[in-house]
């Protein structure tokens, strides 16, 4: 009888002496493995996300030796705050019997931890709630994984388990939302190894500059959302990715306070996680938009791994320098760009059904969340301001 427990690498470095799960083990619990993280609040917390139903779990970090030896008695306490019937609970606990410490297998998994990370502090600040009242505050709050099943954590624990199936219709269609990881994603990027990833650095760093003082003029256009909101930009071909990103930043409105990543080609390029056992992403900053694209490439650029903002990245000229007014620059556009934290293109499109309608039962809300909201809105003029604020409002999830 075992419980596969997933922990990031800094967490599995930290409890070193807890046994590894082989290859071929398997959780013989009904809800399968646990991930795990340590989040370094004041005082320190880890917070365990189920596999299968994306139900969370905080409690205290400390002490740390002990940590993986507490977690069943902390899972057996919040199921039976979900209401969960004690023969099930003795079933489960019962399979605990033996934890076992694994790397991270999911990446679904891990978004929702970012996030559950990121919204849980704000909850635990603003509303002073305990960590089992944050537990079941979190485990209502509907994820991407799910939507096409029960909505939320509570529900689809309940499906699960077989208790009210009839809970999982009940979903309220302006709740919170944590868009992640949808159909729409494009496929796992093939394997980069270290020794290619630091060649690919070290040229990064060292090339001279092959575009000759060129500027790309890139449009880039949010997926999954009509009429379509677009804007097109200039950026020098020297810029590095973490500049490319500042400026679609600034051209969209985009307050860049969430994760983002670019995927070119076959390789994803942003901000390294040594938490991320599963795949490498490139260093931004090592890396040139003339060394990675050309004219004519297409690529992608994703902005916060909660809402799951997707862009199309299209490099439409390779221009001389001495062509072009100003660098970087936004030179055109359409429509305003979504409010952030909305809930990705299905919590806009309800977002801006409340707003439109007075009769609406969340309109009043709305608009108080938001204020006034013109999605027709657009102004290039705003590009400056927002470049030069954009280093202020950054803020990493």
């Amino acid at each position: 009888m075992m419980l596969i427990v997933r922990g990031t690498k800094k967490l599995r470095d930290r409890v070193k002496a807890t046994p590894a799960a082989g290859p071929d083990d398997e959780s013989t619990t009904l809800l399968g493995d646990w991930f795990v993280n340590a989040l370094f609040w004041k005082p320190q917390v880890a917070m365990l996300v189920n596999s299968r139903t994306f139900l969370p779990v905080y409690l205290p970090l400390a002490p740390v030796k002990t940590l993986l030896d507490r977690l069943p008695d902390a899972i057996e306490s919040t199921l039976r705050h979900h209401g969960v019937p004690e023969e099930i609970i003795a079933t489960e606990r019962a399979a605990m019997g033996e934890v076992r410490i694994a790397p991270t297998n999911d990446r679904s998994v891990l978004g929702v931890m970012n996030e559950f990370a990121y919204l849980g502090e704000v909850f635990m600040a603003t509303d002073r709630l305990d960590l089992e009242a944050l537990s079941m505050r979190m485990s209502d709050i509907i994820v991407s994984p799910l939507s096409e099943r029960a909505g939320t954590p509570a529900r689809e624990l309940s499906v699960v388990l077989g208790i009210d199936t009839a809970r999982a219709d009940r979903r309220n269609p302006l709740a919170e939302v944590i868009d992640l990881f949808g159909a729409g994603r494009g496929q796992a990027p093939q394997a980069v190894t270290p020794e290619t990833a630091e060649d690919d650095a070290r040229r990064a760093a060292t090339a001279k500059n092959p575009a000759g003082g060129k500027v790309f003029q890139l449009k880039v256009s949010l997926r999954g959302i009509k009429p379509p909101i677009w804007r097109r930009v200039l950026v020098d071909g020297s810029a590095t990715l973490d500049g490319v990103h500042d400026v679609i930043q600034a051209a969209f409105g985009w307050w860049n306070y969430h994760l983002h990543e670019f995927r070119i080609g076959s390789r994803d390029y942003g901000v390294p996680d040594p938490d991320w056992d599963m795949r490498t992403v490139l260093d931004e900053t090592r890396y040139r938009i003339d060394q990675v694209a050309g004219g004519g490439d297409r690529f992608r650029y994703l902005y916060d791994f909660g809402d799951d903002w997707e862009h199309d990245v299209v490099v439409e000229k390779v221009l001389a320098r001495n062509d072009v007014d100003a660098v970087p620059a936004c030179i055109g556009g359409k429509r305003a760009c979504p409010p952030e934290d909305c809930g990705g293109t299905w919590g806009f499109a309800e977002y801006l059904t409340a707003i439109a309608d007075p009769s609406h039962p969340s309109h009043a809300e709305m608009i108080e969340w938001r204020g006034d909201f013109d999605p027709e809105a657009f102004d290039p003029a705003e590009f400056e301001d927002n470049l030069r604020l954009g280093d202020l409002a950054a803020f990493e999830d």
